[in-house]
Parts: C-alpha cells; structure tokens; sequence
C-alpha cells in the first residue's frame, strides 16, 4: 500500500451529521495522511480531557477510563445494594450468594458483548439500535420501547426511596407525593447539563456517597443486632414464597443493570478500547460490595431485614445514612435521565428536524429543548412513583420485566447477531469455543425469558397483595420511611 493511501485514526471532533449513544459520535475519525509528512491532524480539533466545549460546539468525548468507572460504578452501585439483604431472606444465604456471583459474571461477560459490538459497529447509538443493526427495524422498536419504559421507572424508583430518606430525615414533615416531586425537580436541576463529563465528578462523590451510607448502617445493624441468630443457609419454604423469590431473583438482576448506558459511555471516552479496564474495575467493585454488604446487614437484621436494608437501623443511625445516601440518590437517577433523554433529543434534531448539528450548539433551541425534554421525562417518573409506590416490588418488577433483558438477554443475542454470517454452522460450529460460546448465550437468553415471566408474575402478584391488605395507595401523603 502506498504511503499516501496510509490511513491514522485520530481522535477529532467531527462536523458531520453522526450520532452515538444518544449522545453526539465525536469519536474516531479517520484521516488521510499524505506521503510528505502531511498528518491530517490539523484537519481535527483534538480533544483534551479538560475540554468540554470547542468555541461555540460542545465536545462529548472527554472522559478517561477512570472517570468511565466512576460513573459506572455510581449508575450500577445505588438503589440495588439496598434490596440485597432482603433477597438473602427470601431465599436464604447461601443460594442468595451463589446468585450474586454468577450474576455478577455473567454481566461482566455480558457487558464485554457490548464492547465487542461497539467496537465492530462505531455508528451504534443504543443497545436499542445495536439490536437494530443485529435484527432490523422490529429488533430496535422492541429494544427501544423496553429501553425507554427500563430507564423511566429506574428514574421512578429513585423517586421513591427519595421520598423515604427526606421522610425518614424530617420525620415526615410533609405529604410524601410532596417529596417525591421535590426529588423529581432536585433531580431535573442536576441534570441540565448535556455531557456525562458534566456528571462525572458527581459520580465521584455519588460513589463515596453510598459507601458511606452503606457502611454506617452496617456498623449500626452490627451494634444493635436486631435479628442476630434469625437467618438461615436456605430459607424454609414457610418463610418464603414464590413471589417472594421471584422478585428477589429479579431485584439480583437489576443490581448489576448498568449495560443500558454503556454505549453512551464508550462514546463519550477518549479512548473507547479502554472500556474493558473500566468494566473489570466496575464489576471487581460491585461484587465484593454486594458480598460484603447482603451477607453482614442480613446476619445482624435477621430474616425480617428491611428493603431498602437502612431501613433496619435504628432511627438515629437510618437518619445519618439517608443523609449519605441522598448524592446517590439523586445521582445515579441522573445519569439514567442523560441516557433516556438524549434517545429523545437524537430523535428530535436527528431523526425529526433533520438538523443533528443542533445538538452540538449552545444556542437557545438546543438548550431550551433539551431542558424541555428533560422536564418530560422526570415528569413521567414522578407519576410512575406515586402508582407504584413499593420500594421493593417495583425494584423486583423492573429487574424483571427490563433488567434481564439489557443486563443479560439483548446482550447475549447481539453476540448471536454479530457471529451470524448466514447459517448456523457456519456461524456457530466453525470452532470448540464458537460452539461453547453459542450455548452459553442461547441459555442466557433462554434463562432471561423465563426470569422475566415469572419474575414479572411474581412482582405483580405482590404489588396486588400489598395493596389489598392495606398497604399504601398510588399518591399517598402517607409516611414510608
């Protein structure tokens, strides 16, 4: 090959019309280099990690493989490390902890698919259009309607428990619905800004924020031991139902849910072949955590744990951890509403208007529709936390009808997509390890499909029965801490 056909890829803000990840693909852009020493780089504004913006466009790809894990690890860490010690006393210590690992690595597995389809298809700007690129227009309108209901009622569910901190620190100064639309607006403020860098350093502080929280109410459960001798290896069956272990499979699942941001998140790193080092340190994190976290709350709460798990402590130590949890909270709420609104904004300049350089401005119409699609989306959740207002359940009905779906089944079925080349055998039988391979994801996706019926079934069956025997009604004032 000649020299002046050698190609360099650079890393450059680009003028046209591409998107990524609902947000914008400024990601690799391919350059010509001449035979005289002619680079093509001043053909590219590169991108540093302290820019957010170049003159008047804003800069999307900025973030560092640590920052990348931060936010990850904020997204992934939040509300499912509060529903773990329930689901030890739904089903019992030691099945609750063989779930929790092999969930664990089967993300990690699951979340390396996402890479690998990112990285043979650039232009991929969901899992949502990945399913699309593997199995056409239907793939991505059932991906995408799933996507979008998944990262709403995660969104609702940070609502909730919202409400249950600021209930738990005022004493329930006032009406509960109140609280849930104050953390909606807390939540839309924080928001504002377009890029994940935006949110990164949240994130830092959104990570400390739960291990905090979380260790407080440890040390408190540990000191005050209300049901110390009350757990079991395996929960007997008079303790336990199907509903029950239902959604605390489900509620395992969506603990490890944080496949449904990772495009966007690749896209927005400087260097996308560094996401594997991103997602070790994101899963090496949640796996010991989630370990260490059910196991020493469910040995000293005992089988009547509460979900959320700061729940159990006592009054004072609940009130100083809500108050550590509240960044979490809020933050990994947010970065779910960054993913959900930018699938909008791309549909609306991108898809809509025609006009996706719009998303790159700092003009009036670009902020204000962006702020305005952010106001629906946060809106939506509100109403979604005042139907349902179940801590647990609906963590366990989200888990269920969506979590298995992006944490496990779409996953596994892009590899099945991205390894067809037009017949089984072919696709699949060529060597040992595709062979291995392929049977692994088919049972992933055969593994999720059932999860999510049963799981669903299990969580609806439980919501029905927590409202007939009293429990709160949709738009209650009624206290929930």
């Amino acid at each position: 090959m000649k020299a002046a056909e050698t190609v360099s890829t650079v890393r450059a803000v680009s003028d046209s019309a591409s998107t990524d990840g609902g947000n914008l693909e400024m990601g690799l852009m391919t350059v010509k280099s001449g035979s005289e020493g002619e680079s093509g780089v001043d053909q590219a504004t590169l991108v540093s990690d302290d820019v957010g913006q170049v003159d008047d466009r804003i800069v999307y790809n900025t973030l560092g493989w640590v920052k990348a894990a931060m936010i990850m690890i904020a997204e992934t860490i939040s509300l499912g490390i509060l529903s773990l010690p329930a689901v030890l006393a739904a089903i019992g210590l030691v099945p609750g902890l063989i779930l929790i690992v092999v969930f664990g690595l089967l993300a990690t597995y699951t979340g390396f698919v996402v890479f690998q389809f990112k990285t043979q298809h650039p232009g991929m700007t969901s899992l949502a259009h990945g399913m699309e690129l593997a199995f056409g227009r239907s793939g991505r309108w059932v991906a995408e309607v799933t996507q979008d209901l998944m990262l709403v009622f995660i969104m609702a569910a940070h609502i909730v428990i919202f409400s249950v901190a600021f209930n738990c620190l005022t004493e329930h100064a006032i009406c509960t619905t109140a609280f849930m639309a104050l953390g909606a607006v807390v939540s839309f403020l924080v928001s504002l800004p377009r890029t994940m860098k935006g949110n990164s350093y949240f994130s830092m502080f959104s990570c400390a924020s739960i291990a905090t929280a979380t260790l407080v109410a440890m040390i408190g459960i540990c000191i005050s031991k209300p049901g110390y001798g009350q757990t079991h290896a395996v929960t007997p069956s008079t303790l336990t139902d199907f509903t029950k272990a239902a959604v605390a499979v489900s509620s395992i699942i969506l603990a490890y849910n944080g496949h449904i941001a990772y495009p966007t998140i690749i896209s927005e790193m400087r260097h996308p072949a560094d996401f594997p080092k991103a997602l070790l340190l994101l899963e090496t994190v949640t796996i010991s955590f989630y370990i260490l976290v059910a196991v020493v709350i469910y040995t000293f709460a005992g089988q009547h744990v509460a979900a959320p798990a700061l729940g159990s402590a006592s009054p004072l130590v609940r009130k100083i951890a809500y108050a550590f949890a509240v960044p979490t909270i809020i933050v990994a709420g947010v970065i779910l509403a960054l993913v959900a609104a930018k699938q909008f904004y791309t549909y609306v300049w991108e898809n809509w208007q025609h006009q996706p350089q719009v998303m790159r401005e700092k003009s009036r119409r670009a902020t204000w529709s962006w702020r305005g699609i952010l106001a629906v989306v946060w809106a939506l959740a509100w109403m979604i936390a005042c139907v349902i207002p179940f801590f647990g359940l609906l963590l366990g009905l989200i888990g269920a009808m969506f979590g298995t779906w992006f944490a496990l089944g779409f996953p596994a079925m892009l590899w099945l997509g991205m390894n067809w080349v037009g017949g089984v055998r072919s696709s699949y039988g060529r060597t040992w390890k595709k062979v291995a391979l392929t049977w692994v994801n088919v049972f992933i996706v055969v593994v999720c499909a059932a999860i999510c019926v049963l799981g669903t079934y299990g969580s609806i069956k439980g919501i029905a029965a927590n409202s007939s025997a009293g429990g709160r009604k949709p738009f209650s004032c009624a206290d929930n801490s």
